[in-house]
């Protein structure tokens, strides 16, 4: 892996978990997690795992609705 690949996929990984976890916005996430506009982040999400960041949050976020509660963040 290089080592441009590897600092895609652990931002993509913070992504996941703040998409999952917060209620921050699309944009906010992305420039938090390194990437330098939600485009880009919704770029490497579509390369990493098929869908959009949007599409993610929508399937995967976590909620009293679904089962799950939400995750406190990092203290």
């Amino acid at each position: 892996m290089t080592p441009a690949a590897y600092v895609e996929t652990s931002r993509v990984q913070a992504a996941r978990v703040a998409l999952e976890t917060t209620d921050r916005s699309i944009d906010q996430v992305a420039l938090e997690t390194g990437f330098q506009s939600a485009e880009r982040m919704r770029r490497a999400f579509q390369r990493h795992l098929g869908v959009s960041a949007g599409e993610y949050r929508e399937r995967f976020r976590l909620t009293p609705e679904n089962g799950h509660a939400i995750r406190a963040g990092p203290s």
